[in-house]
C-alpha cells in the first residue's frame, strides 16, 4: 500500500542539511537533514515502501537501511506530520496547541487586577455600569467568540460539572464526555478548564450556530466567561466600568443598539457568580517606582477618552495622552524611587526563565529609538517562539510577528537587521504578485465581515483596523476595561497598547496572508504570554515613562 504523504498544511522548505518541515496549523518546525529531506520529498502518497527505498537509494547513491525509513516514518507520525486519520484528529482537536505548560502559566499568572469578592450587600450598593460613549452591540451569532481562535475559557470546576451532569441527565453521551474540557491546573486545588475545540469551534456549538448549553440546559448553566463576552467588567472605587472586546465584529463595526440594558441583564447575576470580574487596586503603579491613587488615574483616563473622541488622528491623541501620563509620573510622590522593579512583576511566571533580573530581560537601549527597536525585536522573537504553545490560531501570532517586523522597518533604526530585510523582501514580492497565494496560506477569511442592521442599505460591512473610528473604539474600550492595569505597571500596559495601535495603522497590502488583522490583534492584546514578555523587557522598563518610544513606534 502507498505510504502516506505529508498532511495538508505541512510544507518542506530548504534542501540538504538546511531542510525543515513547517507545520502552519500546529506551529511545529522540524529539522530534517540531507537524508531525511530526500525521503520526505518522495512521500507523495503514491509510492509504497519498496518503491520509496529504491528511489531514495538511487538519489543517495547507496542502499538505504529499511529500519531507518521505519524510524523516520514513526517520528513523523508521532508529530502528526503525515496525512493519517490520527494526524487529522490531532489537528481538529488542537491537542498540540493546548500545551499544558503554557496553559498552567495562564492559570497561575498573577496580575495587578485581582478577583473581587462580592457580598450580598454589594448588589444593592453597586450603581449602574458605565460604558464608553458611543458603544454599540448586538449579537449576530457569528460564532467568532466560540472558535478555536480564542482560548475558550477559563471554565470553573462547578461550571464544567453542571454542563456534564445536565447532558448526562438527557442521555446525551457525546455532550457529557469529560474530554470536551481541557484541564487547566492552577496549583491551588481549584482546577479550571478550557472548552475543547472540535472542527474549529467549541464542542458545544450546534449546527445551527447556537450554543447547545444555552439552548438545551439554559443560560444559567452557561459558563460565565461565555455569558460575559464581549463585556469586560471592572469594579472601581466609585462603581463599575465596562469595556467591550473588539474581537466581536459588531463591537468593532460600531453598529447595533445601545448595550446598556443588556449589560445590566448580563452583569447583574454575574457580580456574585463570576471570578472573571476584576477590581481596581487602591494604588495604581505608574512605573519606575511611582504610584498614584485611583482618582489620579481616573482623571487621566477620562481626559484620554475625551481626546480620542475629538481629535482627528487617534494616534496623535494617544501620544498627547502619553505626554499627560508622563506628567502624572513626574508629579506622583514616592518615598522610594529606587524600588526594586522585580517586585512589580510575577518573577516565577516570566516566559522561559526561572528568574527575571531587576533591570528586566533583554537590552535596555540607550536612546528612545534604540529602545523602540529593541522592544519590537524582542516581540518578533518571542512571538515566533510562542507559536504552537497556545490553544489559538498560530496564524494570529504569525501575522502579529510580520506586523512587528514592518514596524521595525518603518522605524529605520536598524534597516540591515536580517529579519527586517527578509520581511521587506517578502512584502515587496507580495505587492508585485498580489494574486499568488502562498502554499501554506490555508485560509484567507475576513473575520470582520458582519451583517448590517435592517435600517442599513448594505447587507455587509468589512471592518478594517486602519479606519480611524475603529482605532478610537479599540483605544477607548482598552481603557474602559482597564487593560493597562493588567501589567506590572501601567507604563508597560500603555506601551503594549501603543504597539497594537501601530499595528492597526499599517498600510493594507492586498493579498498579503500575513497582514495583521483587527480580529487577531483584538484577541492578542489580552494574550497572557505577550503580557509577560512586555512586563519583562528591559527596553520597556528603562523607558516606560518616556513619550519618545511611543512616538517612534507610531511613526510620529
Amino acid at each position: 500500500m502507498p505510504l502516506p504523504g505529508l498532511r495538508p498544511g505541512v510544507v518542506m522548505v530548504g534542501e540538504g542539511e538546511e531542510a525543515e518541515l513547517r507545520d502552519l496549523q500546529l506551529g511545529q518546525v522540524v529539522k530534517l537533514g540531507e537524508v531525511a529531506s530526500i525521503i520526505v520529498a518522495l512521500l507523495d502518497g503514491t509510492r509504497d515502501a519498496e518503491a520509496l527505498l529504491k528511489d531514495a537509494g538511487r538519489a543517495l547513491g547507496e542502499e538505504l537501511n529499511p529500519m531507518g525509513l521505519v524510524e523516520l516514518l514513526q517520528a513523523l507520525d508521532r508529530r502528526a506530520l503525515l496525512d493519517t486519520p490520527r494526524a487529522r484528529m490531532v489537528v481538529a482537536q488542537g491537542l498540540v496547541r493546548a500545551d499544558i505548560a503554557a496553559l498552567q502559566r495562564l492559570a497561575r499568572r498573577s496580575k495587578v487586577l485581582e478577583k473581587y469578592e462580592h457580598t450580598d450587600d454589594d448588589i444593592e450598593a453597586v450603581p449602574e455600569v458605565r460604558v464608553a460613549d458611543g458603544s454599540k452591540f448586538a449579537c449576530h451569532s457569528c460564532n467568532r467568540c466560540c472558535s478555536e481562535q480564542h482560548l475558550l475559557g477559563p471554565v470553573t470546576r462547578d461550571e464544567r460539572d453542571a454542563i456534564l451532569a445536565g447532558f448526562n441527565d438527557l442521555d446525551d453521551q457525546p455532550s457529557s464526555d469529560p474530554s470536551n474540557f481541557i484541564p487547566l491546573p492552577t496549583g491551588d486545588g481549584d482546577p479550571q478548564y478550557l472548552l475543547r475545540p472540535r472542527d474549529g469551534h467549541c464542542a458545544y456549538l450546534g449546527d445551527d450556530g447556537l450554543c447547545r448549553v444555552h439552548s438545551t440546559l439554559g443560560v444559567d448553566v452557561k459558563p460565565s466567561v461565555c455569558r460575559m463576552f464581549p463585556f469586560r467588567g471592572v469594579r472601581t472605587p466609585d462603581g463599575w466600568d465596562l469595556g467591550m472586546s473588539l474581537s466581536c465584529p459588531t463591537v468593532a463595526s460600531g453598529g447595533g443598539p445601545d448595550p446598556s440594558e443588556e449589560v445590566q441583564r448580563t452583569l447583574g447575576p454575574l457580580r456574585v457568580l463570576s471570578g472573571n470580574l476584576s477590581s481596581v487596586p487602591d494604588e495604581i503603579p505608574l512605573g519606575m517606582g511611582r504610584n498614584t491613587d485611583y482618582a489620579g488615574w481616573k482623571a487621566w483616563e477620562a481626559e484620554a477618552v475625551a481626546r480620542l473622541r475629538t481629535d482627528d488622528d487617534p494616534a496623535e491623541a494617544w501620544l498627547e495622552s502619553m505626554i499627560a501620563f508622563a506628567s502624572i509620573g513626574r508629579d506622583a510622590a514616592s518615598d522610594d524611587l529606587d524600588l526594586d522593579l522585580a517586585e512589580t512583576v510575577d518573577i516565577e511566571e516570566a516566559p522561559n526563565t526561572d528568574f527575571v533580573p531587576p533591570e528586566g530581560m533583554g537590552i535596555p537601549g540607550e536612546s528612545e529609538r534604540d529602545a523602540a527597536d529593541q522592544l519590537l525585536k524582542d516581540l518578533a522573537f518571542w512571538s515566533e517562539l510562542l507559536v504552537g504553545l497556545e490553544a489559538a490560531d498560530p496564524m494570529a501570532l504569525r501575522r502579529f510577528r510580520s506586523g512587528v517586523l514592518r514596524l521595525r522597518a518603518q522605524l529605520a533604526h536598524k534597516p540591515d537587521a536580517a529579519p527586517v530585510i527578509a520581511e521587506a523582501a517578502r512584502l515587496a514580492n507580495r505587492k508585485a504578485n498580489p494574486d499568488r497565494a502562498e502554499p501554506w496560506a490555508l485560509r484567507d477569511t475576513d473575520h470582520y465581515r458582519v451583517p448590517k442592521f435592517d435600517d442599513e442599505e448594505s447587507k455587509a460591512v468589512s471592518v478594517s483596523g486602519d479606519d480611524p473610528d475603529v482605532q478610537r473604539r479599540f483605544l477607548s474600550q482598552a481603557l474602559l476595561s482597564k487593560r493597562p492595569l493588567d501589567f506590572g505597571s501601567t507604563g508597560r500596559g500603555l506601551m503594549a497598547i501603543t504597539v497594537f495601535l501601530a499595528l492597526l495603522r499599517l498600510e493594507t497590502v492586498p493579498g498579503d496572508e500575513l497582514q495583521p488583522r483587527l480580529a487577531d490583534l483584538a484577541y492578542l492584546i489580552h494574550h497572557p504570554q505577550l503580557t509577560d514578555i512586555l512586563d519583562t523587557r528591559a527596553a520597556v522598563r528603562q523607558h516606560e515613562g518616556s513619550t519618545g518610544v511611543h512616538a517612534a513606534i507610531l511613526g510620529l
